[in-house]
């Protein structure tokens, strides 16, 4: 289970450290604006002593500014992080229950973009997989039926020995089959 939230966890970092490097810029420019001295040295540059207050309230919009940024990317990432590793691990899941033998799974294709495509493809995959085994198990089935039939009529014991030995490979093959949900009724 530690493994299916590895995509998301990875976001959440990379979210972590844009958020970790935008703060650290935010906390240096409030450091900056509150260090002694900066305000009256810009008020004695610009010559007006009431520089400081739109100064100071320059700051403080600038803090907000970062808050609301950190806030805004905040979400746009969660939003991404579940448009992205939400359907990828459904898609996962699917395909572990398909390469468990059910292959009447399949994905709600959702979009055109990538993720779609992949969606598509197991979807493809999974109705391949049931073809191939419906039929190799009507193959089976009626290569096991005319065997019968030839080892009924023939007299030679290893004729009919042989025939017999084909026919419980056959069954092998049946059983083999048979253990994959198609989501179909099974041939006759």
């Amino acid at each position: 289970m530690a493994m299916k939230r590895g995509l998301e966890i990875r976001l959440l970092n990379y979210f972590l450290l844009i958020a970790m490097a935008a703060m650290m810029i935010g906390i240096e420019f409030f450091f900056e604006m509150n260090r002694a001295g900066l305000v009256a040295e810009i008020c004695e540059v610009g010559g007006d002593p009431l520089l400081a207050e739109p100064l100071r309230h320059l700051r403080n919009k600038i803090v907000i500014m970062f808050g609301v940024f950190t806030l805004v990317v905040a979400i746009v990432l969660m939003t991404f992080i579940r448009n992205i590793s939400w359907p990828l691990q459904h898609m996962v899941d699917v395909a572990e229950r398909i390469n468990g033998g059910d292959l009447s799974q399949g994905v709600e294709v959702q979009s055109r973009d990538e993720l779609g495509q992949l969606a598509t493809a197991i979807n493809d995959l999974s109705s391949n997989l049931q073809e191939i085994a419906v039929f190799a198990a009507a193959t089976g089935n009626a290569v096991h039926d005319r065997l019968e039939a030839i080892a009924a009529r023939t007299e030679p014991p290893e004729v009919a020995a042989e025939l017999q030995a084909i026919a419980l490979e056959l069954e092998s093959l049946r059983e083999f089959v048979a253990l994959f949900n198609t989501g179909q009724d099974e041939p006759s």
